[in-house]
């Protein structure tokens, strides 16, 4: 028996049958340190700006001891072409960092990118997107801080790769509006800002989920333009507080719940759990994989149960403040599956409303003292079909 010989050795003949050029990283790949990976793939859907909407997110992991600065991210599509960017403190406005600050991933570090890249009403979209970063290692000093690297660090303090390849889905379902009347506004609606909803990004069962990214709070101003009238603790001083909530297709009920009681408006909700984040909800299957959930309802209001056949139009229940909730309003969103959680957001459009323009983002004072907010008039306005209400629209459903 010959006595075995060193590894090394035995690999002699194969490295001189690879070509000269052969290494470790090939033309094309780039040791970047940090993955890149879209949570859920972007549907596109018409917003009330005549421009089609693909929102979606990006999961930024850093799994080393460097940290890693993103300096820009830009939307490519199959052929490397530009399609949106982001830099600097625009970037920065769209980023939630959970390990580090600004748009610096510490060590061990995540942060989500949220994007929304936009297309003209007819323009053709791409098979698939991509985002092209270019990145800056700083390495890790003796007291924790990033420090730039060394002279001699084996790999570039800066860096450019392609990466974060998803697919685009089906568009947007076309739906009836939930409500009726005039002066309602999209609080906390999509999809260039980092609202409440869009940045509800949460993990069930261990899979991240973005079951908000098109959900909107929808509260109503009167003559006015005030949110309520009196005692902002009081239910009674809110006109809306009661407006009945409408299907916006024709469905099953799938899912409801119907036993929780009224919040405080203006206080911190208490009594919250899991299984009443949503306070009194219905979830009414429309077909083709979508599901319309009403949530915040008034308790025993619900003129329905599960099994029952809804038609457009029908009378669900009525608006509230139940659950995770500080003022009265009417959350509504669609998504994929039955649970108001475990699932992601789906587009949706409504077949008509007229926007009276948008309510300036400082809305402290309307929520607080019931002071008129600044609208914009001329913003978003007139006659809209077959659109999504963008953040903070006011719009009237005939």
């Amino acid at each position: 028996m010959h006595p075995a010989l060193p590894l090394a050795l035995l690999l002699l003949p194969l490295a001189a049958a690879l070509p000269a050029s052969a290494q470790s990283l090939k033309t094309g790949e780039v040791l970047t340190q940090i993955t890149v990976t879209p949570i859920a793939p972007p549907n596109p859907v018409l917003g009330a700006d005549d421009r089609v909407h693909l929102a979606y997110e990006l999961f930024v992991t850093n799994p080393s001891k460097n940290f890693i600065t993103l300096d820009t991210v830009t939307a490519v599509d199959g052929e490397g072409r530009s399609l949106w960017a982001l830099e600097g403190d625009a970037l920065g406005a769209l980023m939630q960092v959970y390990a580090g600050s600004g748009r610096t991933l510490a060590p061990g570090g995540t942060a989500i990118v949220f994007m929304d890249v936009t297309f003209a009403r007819d323009a053709a979209l791409p098979k698939a997107v991509a985002a092209r970063i270019s990145a800056t290692r700083q390495a890790a000093g003796p007291d924790g801080k990033p420090t730039p690297l060394p002279k001699d660090a084996p790999l570039p303090a800066n860096f450019t790769f392609t990466g974060g390849v998803t697919g685009i889905g089906k568009p947007a379902v076309v739906i009836a509006p939930p409500l009726r009347g005039t002066g309602w506004v999209a609080v906390n609606g999509c999809c260039d800002a980092i609202t409440a909803h869009r940045g509800a990004v949460m993990a069930v069962n261990g899979t991240l989920r973005v079951p908000e990214r098109f959900a909107i709070d929808w509260v109503k101003l009167d003559r006015s333009d005030r949110l309520f009238t009196g005692e902002a603790a009081k239910l009674g001083s809110y006109a809306y507080y009661g407006t009945p909530v409408h299907s916006v297709a024709d469905g099953v009920v799938v899912n409801l719940y119907d036993d929780t009681g009224e919040q405080v408006p203006g206080a911190e909700a208490k009594g919250i759990t899991p299984e009443n984040l949503g306070g009194n909800m219905v979830v009414v299957d429309i077909g083709g994989g979508a599901y319309a959930f009403y949530a915040h309802l008034q308790r025993n209001s619900l003129k329905v149960k599960l099994g029952d056949r809804v038609k457009t139009g029908d009378v669900l229940g009525l608006l509230g403040n139940t659950g995770n909730s500080t003022a009265p309003h009417l959350h509504f969103h669609v998504m994929d599956g039955t649970s108001p959680l475990d699932a992601n957001s789906l587009p949706y459009v409504f077949t008509r409303f007229t926007g009276a323009g948008v309510m300036a983002d400082d809305t402290d004072d309307v929520f607080e003292t019931g002071k008129p907010p600044k609208i914009d008039a001329k913003a978003l306005a007139g006659p809209h079909r077959d659109q999504l209400p963008l953040n903070n629209q006011v719009v009237d459903f005939e």
